[in-house]
């Protein structure tokens, strides 16, 4: 008799092959899932980070048109961020201004030293910030 010739593979090889694509498929498909949370954390810090001097500014405002109130509170929001902020008078003064003395106004200014704790959230992530304000 003939020696009998292999014809295609064996159940193993077949089993083996599988194996190592399923390992090859399931590592790329962790590295892509990293790679988008990656992504999208940096997408929303950056649209964070980047509104932060436009908010401030809109609570800067908001500060100087206020009452004589110790505490002040607000909420708003610009383009897809939303904020809320809390303000805390901490102290208050009148400027040593020797002008303002001789002309008899040194009374009517008075200045006010905030503590403001901003808090920023846009899609699902959220960062406070904290800032000291003055206004007049």
């Amino acid at each position: 008799m003939f020696p009998r010739q292999q014809q295609g593979f064996t159940l193993l090889e077949v089993l083996l092959a599988g194996f190592i694509l399923f390992i090859t498929i399931a590592t790329m498909t962790m590295v892509y899932r990293g790679a988008l949370l990656s992504s999208n954390k940096a997408e929303e810090s950056l649209a964070l980070s980047g509104s932060l001097p436009f908010i401030r500014s809109l609570v800067t405002e908001q500060l100087r048109e206020g009452s004589d109130d110790i505490i002040r509170l607000g909420k708003g929001r610009y383009g897809e961020i939303s904020y809320t902020w809390v303000a805390n008078a901490q102290l208050k003064g009148r400027p040593s201004l020797d002008i303002l003395e001789i002309n008899g106004e040194a009374d009517r200014y008075e200045y006010l030293l905030w503590t403001v704790q901003l808090t920023l959230l846009h899609k699902s992530r959220t960062k406070a910030y904290t800032f000291e304000e003055i206004s007049w």
